[in-house]
């Protein structure tokens, strides 16, 4: 999988329809299957996470669009890549077909199976896990604005919310995550990060 500049998606998807593609193009004689169209779209920002694809034949081209239309693609899938998978609720990101594309449906077990025997699948999902962290992370920051308190909430309840999926206490810190990390993350000096933190203190004691 190998990510690409935006031109490369200009030529290869941005010309594509992008109207989404809906549950009846799955294939009467593989009920598991999807059909899909060039420019068709399988999954775009704000649809549940509820499945999870394996590209079959044709390929798909895996993007996020920023606030301005542009365009950062992510990578292409092509047969056998699995696509879909996340932590949020949500996608945050769109997947559309580059050219006439079958999808499968994978199960969850068949997942668990896939990640354990496929080192760049897990791979794929750690990369994945961050994108979305950073997403949280920026959504906290636009959302709190000139607020620290606000910001540095928004910031760990973010690390509570990617912490539980991963089977970690999400009540915990992980070590790696210091208050420079944490700061430099928020756009923020250690000592507008610290006054919250003291508040909180002071609050619990």
């Amino acid at each position: 999988m190998l990510a690409a500049s935006v031109s490369e998606f200009e030529v290869s998807c941005g010309a594509a329809n992008a109207l989404r593609s809906d549950d009846r193009d799955i294939s009467p004689q593989r009920p598991l299957t999807r059909l899909l169209a060039a420019g068709d779209v399988l999954f775009q920002v704000g649809d549940t996470h509820a499945r999870l694809y394996r590209v079959e034949r044709g390929a798909v081209c895996h993007y996020i669009s920023s606030d301005d239309g542009r365009h950062e693609i992510i990578e292409f899938a092509f047969p056998g890549d699995i696509i879909g998978f996340g932590h949020l609720d949500a996608h945050i990101s769109t997947a559309q077909s580059m050219v006439e594309t079958e999808v499968s449906l994978v199960t969850r077990n068949e997942f668990k199976r896939a990640l354990e025997a496929d080192g760049q699948l897990a791979a794929r999902t750690a990369v994945a896990a961050d994108r979305e962290f950073d997403y949280l992370r920026a959504r906290a920051v636009n959302m709190s604005h000139g607020k620290p308190i606000k910001r540095v909430a928004s910031f760990l309840a973010a690390l509570f919310h990617m912490s539980a999926p991963e089977g970690r206490d999400p009540t915990i810190i992980p070590d790696e995550v210091s208050s420079g990390f944490v700061a430099e993350r928020l756009h923020m000096s250690i000592d507008g990060l610290s006054r919250p933190l003291r508040s909180w203190s002071v609050v619990a004691w």
